[in-house]
């Protein structure tokens, strides 16, 4: 999910800490999301909460998951 969360976090204007607080976690775990090292392990229920806030849908989340694997 990587760099484009980041992106899509930006354009909406929001910090690290304003999605994780959105998210009821804690503003270190959602940088791991971010950063691609906790993404194994996200509940369904947060990746559809996340989905929400940055208005990204999951088809697409999970499809640029798999380009940034493939590299």
């Amino acid at each position: 999910m990587r760099e484009y969360l980041k992106d899509a976090r930006i354009c909406l204007g929001l910090s690290q800490n304003q999605v994780a607080q959105k998210l009821g976690i804690s503003a270190n775990y959602y940088s791991c999301i971010e950063n691609g090292e906790r993404q194994n392990d996200m509940k369904t229920s947060l990746l559809l909460d996340l989905s929400g806030i940055l208005k990204i849908p999951i088809s697409q989340m999970l499809e640029n998951e798999k380009k940034y694997r493939r590299r």
